[in-house]
């Protein structure tokens, strides 16, 4: 069976995920399969769109394959946590590059790797079984695939969110713009015959279906509205330590348990995040990509993206030991080894 199916039905460009055994997870060869097509598709006039969505009904795209990364360390013929990474980060470039409607499907789980195939496209269809989140600080990685571009862009939120890797539903990516429509899943297949049945059509075409057929109003509110205030108060800051802190200050339920979250992700990959956002507010996407493959770079040469990995996915007993363990022991120097220059290892080698 197919990793995954590209077929064209009129004048859409259907790509199905298909590795329901890992949660439809995004090797290299998938990526390469998308991005050897993505030129054309967007030259080709008899082309008006692309639908991208996951097989079965539990994930649109867990995340990017690491486990396949984390087995290829010491392997001598292999190159792929350089290649995979760098060639995702293309691939989400190309996508926010693409000028047609790139509709992402994000039934079920939709993490890491697989926001990176669906935010930087123009439209985002959310549900109630939909999961989104990105939580690269459990695996000793940071939010990557623009990730510092996107987060950043939501402030207090959006760190909250890279650093804690809180799962968000259906409605809560819609409060953080990661969806821009919630269409109920029982539509979706109605949704997407009238798509495919289309010989041509245009952006706001696909504007007026995807609203036509949206909820107009939530039976409740985004859980993230309503933390919101607790947000804002404990991660407008600079620092981790300032973060924890600041939790530490306060009695609240919210506040110990999201304490209780930040302490068993990675202080390395903590206090790098932070840097990666501060820096990201003023970075547009392609310049976020280029600072985020010399951070990854400088993890896969480092001890707890492999830990965090083996304890998480691997071996899963869920205890990872993290070097350096305490997050006041991440030095400022250890920080910005993660954000030097690649020389002609760049992700784009400037003109």
């Amino acid at each position: 069976m197919k990793e995954i199916d590209i077929s064209r039905k009129n004048s859409t460009i259907l790509i199905t995920l298909n590795r329901q055994e890992v949660l439809n997870a995004l090797n290299l060869n998938m990526v390469r399969k998308i991005y050897s097509n993505i030129d054309e598709w967007n030259k080709d006039n008899s082309i008006s769109g692309v639908v991208i969505k996951g097989a079965g009904e539990k994930s649109f795209c867990a995340g990017g394959d690491i486990v396949s990364v984390y087995h290829s360390k010491g392997k001598q013929d292999s190159n792929l946590s350089e290649d995979f990474f760098r060639e995702e980060y293309i691939l989400n470039l190309a996508i926010s590059n693409f000028t047609k409607p790139w509709i992402s499907i994000l039934n079920g789980i939709a993490m890491g790797g697989g926001l990176g195939l669906s935010v930087h496209g123009s439209h985002r269809i959310v549900n109630e079984k939909t999961l989104t989140a990105m939580p690269e600080t459990a695996i000793g990685l940071f939010p990557d695939v623009g990730g510092g571009y996107f987060l950043s862009r939501m402030e207090s939120t959006g760190l909250y969110l890279a650093l804690t890797g809180k799962v968000m539903n259906g409605i809560d990516s819609m409060y953080s713009k990661i969806g821009t429509h919630y269409i109920d899943n029982t539509k979706i297949d109605i949704l997407l015959k009238k798509i495919i049945n289309q010989t041509n059509y245009s952006k706001s075409f696909i504007d007026d279906l995807l609203l036509n057929s949206s909820v107009a109003k939530f039976e409740q509110e985004s859980i993230l509205k309503e933390e919101d205030k607790n947000i804002k108060k404990h991660f407008n800051k600079e620092k981790l330590e300032d973060i924890f802190r600041s939790l530490e200050s306060d009695n609240s339920e919210w506040a110990i348990n999201t304490l209780k979250v930040l302490s068993k992700k990675s202080p390395t990959s903590m206090s790098v995040t932070i840097k990666q956002l501060s820096k990201a507010k003023n970075l547009s996407l392609k310049e976020c990509l280029k600072m985020e493959f010399r951070i990854c770079q400088s993890m896969m040469s480092k001890h707890d993206f492999y830990e965090g990995v083996r304890a998480n996915l691997v071996e899963k007993d869920k205890n990872p030991n993290w070097d350096p363990s305490n997050i006041l022991n991440v030095s400022d120097l250890l920080v910005e080894e993660h954000f030097k220059d690649l020389g002609e290892k760049e992700l784009f080698i400037d003109e």
